[in-house]
């Protein structure tokens, strides 16, 4: 394990814990927040943030106060992604979703439009790439590279809100 390539991930409140912990750990080289839930965090978060942070947000979950909350993190000078996986619900990322029927999923809205495992698998190739490119890892994860620009040969991801 190579301690000098660090990085942090979270789902949900998870995500929001991304980003505290990136304020708080400049030995974190950047973090990836999965459908973040970004009201826990105080503004004083916001500035202290110095790595790259890739979101990856579900088409269901999001709203706007929560996206202008993540935007605060937008910058210039250090790499802010933010993309959405349409057809997705905030139980796309866990494999929680894939313990119940189809049915039931879709009752409990476990499941969104998309095939959960195709969804799993965007999110999983542009978190590859994010990784590679942060953490300079030595990998042929870069040819996932046009995801992290919300750009795929499908019509499953998208950039509704541009960072």
């Amino acid at each position: 394990m190579d301690l000098c390539k660090t990085a942090v991930m979270g789902h949900s409140f998870g995500g929001a814990t991304v980003i505290e912990s990136l304020s708080k750990e400049p030995k974190f080289k950047c973090g990836i927040a999965l459908d973040a839930w970004m009201f826990p965090l105080n503004d004083d978060v916001y500035p202290r943030v110095n790595q790259p942070i890739l979101f990856i947000n579900s088409e269901k979950f999001q709203w706007a106060g929560n996206i202008i909350r993540m935007k605060k993190l937008d910058s210039t000078t250090i790499q802010r992604k933010m993309i959405t996986i349409r057809g997705s619900v905030h139980q796309s990322f866990p494999d929680f979703t894939f313990l119940t029927g189809p049915w039931i999923g879709k009752i409990l809205k476990l499941k969104g439009e998309i095939n959960p495992q195709i969804a799993l698998d965007l999110s999983n190739k542009a978190t590859l790439a994010f990784l590679q490119k942060h953490l300079k890892l030595e990998n042929d994860f870069n040819q996932w590279d046009p995801l992290i620009d919300g750009q795929c040969d499908g019509r499953s991801l998208s950039v509704l809100h541009k960072m």
